[in-house]
């Protein structure tokens, strides 16, 4: 017997056989890159929180240089020498930026007509003076933005960089072994250093729910005066030494420079590498395993995450222990790289800096890495800035460059209503512009 289908209704439409769900056509790539320029994205919004800063610079540069300030008076009477000696005295100043920060064309261009040590030492100064001010940036950065991205305000960067430098200094004097021993040990004692620094207030904040914030600042008391004890104690200090100075790292245990088969000058040494070498190893542990992605959890939602069943108070714990592994390893660099000898106060603000720099960055690895490059060239360049200006620009001026990109940067809302930038159309995009980006 055979069936016959039902006729179909008047006015009812047929069935349509579902096909494969259509992909929304956006253009070509040049109007899709145009349209993801005018977005609120991270890179749009510190690109042009950079552009700012170097704008407020040039303002401050007009308005704080005697000559350029009484060269606005004759500006009706001679406009156009007023407008190019402004623009020329702004450029010759971002113009020695750069060439004290990353490199002078004219010194690269004689030493590669002319190659010698003294000419190879002049024209990779500027970088290595650069590399070397970002390194324990980059590790002591990193080492926050992990308690950043898990909601833990970690202020005690400092303290920690004075652990790790104090354990790093005693083994750098009292173990006598080789270069391939003896700084891996170094290394060894300064993550430890900052791992039981940072230890203590994680499991305060854990387990007794003390503020982070407080325990935090609190300890870079505690450290600062404990190392003001020991550079003046018996058997740390040096000999026939009164005003606070410990013994020096012996020469095995300072890390070899990069460059020094050229000149000693040029500081940039195996630290860099360490910092590089972190920078992958965060990224990878953020984003590739499970106990990073616990972080992020606890970090985005500590209710869903104990839901989930991610223990916090593990969590919290061994997100500071790593995060003072990481800044006590930024206090190794520094004193066996550069220093090689303690001294109180100790470490100057780097465990202060480095919460911009994580800010900077947007609490990523690889946005820490540019984040303290970029830190490292304002200072390397505001140096020459005011060594070789013919105007007498103070280096003061590279210190207001950077407070405003972090203005900038932490108020994503007035680049966004100043360029007339859209909200990101991703949630992920706005949640990176949104200061902390936690």
């Amino acid at each position: 017997m055979t069936t016959q289908a039902a006729p179909e209704r008047p006015g009812t439409p047929p069935e349509v056989e579902p096909g494969p769900p259509s992909v929304p056509d956006r253009g070509p790539w040049l109007l899709r890159t145009a349209r993801w320029l005018r977005e609120a994205n991270p890179f749009v919004v510190t690109t042009l929180a950079i552009i700012v800063g170097l704008a407020f610079g040039a303002i401050l540069i007009m308005v704080t240089t005697p000559l350029l300030l009484h060269s606005w008076a004759g500006f009706f009477s001679h406009p156009w020498a007023t407008v190019r000696l402004n623009a020329i005295t702004i450029w010759g100043a971002f113009e020695l930026l750069f060439t004290g920060s990353i490199f002078d064309p004219r010194g690269v261009w004689t030493a590669i007509q002319h190659p010698s040590n003294a000419n190879w030492t002049n024209a990779l100064s500027p970088i290595s003076s650069t590399l070397t001010y970002a390194t324990p940036l980059i590790l002591a950065g990193l080492g926050l933005a992990i308690t950043f991205r898990t909601s833990l305000f970690n202020i005690g960067g400092q303290g920690q960089l004075i652990g790790g430098a104090i354990l790093a200094t005693y083994v750098g004097f009292t173990v006598n072994a080789p270069s391939i021993v003896l700084i891996p040990l170094e290394m060894l004692a300064a993550i430890i250093g900052g791992l039981l620094v940072a230890s203590i207030v994680g499991i305060l904040k854990a387990y007794t729910g003390a503020h982070e914030v407080i325990v935090t600042i609190m300890m870079n008391y505690v450290m600062g005066f404990l190392l003001a004890y020991l550079v003046l104690a018996n058997g740390f200090k040096l000999p026939n030494e009164s005003e606070g100075e410990s013994k020096r790292i012996i020469v095995a245990g300072q890390l070899p420079r990069l460059f020094g088969f050229l000149s000693s000058t040029l500081q940039v040494n195996l630290g860099f590498i360490i910092a590089l070498a972190a920078v992958v190893v965060v990224w990878w542990f953020l984003n590739r395993s499970t106990t990073g992605f616990e972080f992020q959890m606890v970090g985005a939602n500590p209710e869903a995450a104990r839901t989930a069943g991610v223990n916090a108070r593990r969590v919290i714990v061994l997100a500071m222990c790593i995060s003072g592994a990481l800044v006590g390893l930024a206090g190794m660099v520094q004193v066996a790289g550069i220093d090689t000898y303690l001294t109180t106060p100790y470490g100057g603000t780097i465990g202060f800096d480095a919460i911009v720099i994580a800010l900077l960055g947007r609490n990523t690895p690889f946005g820490v890495l540019g984040a303290a490059l970029l830190f490292g060239a304002l200072d390397s360049g505001g140096h020459q800035l005011q060594i070789y200006s013919s105007t007498n620009i103070d280096y003061s001026i590279s210190l207001v460059i950077q407070a405003v990109i972090v203005f900038c940067v932490a108020t994503p809302a007035l680049i966004l209503g100043l360029f007339r930038l859209r909200q990101p159309t991703t949630a992920k995009a706005a949640l990176a512009s949104s200061g902390w980006a936690k």
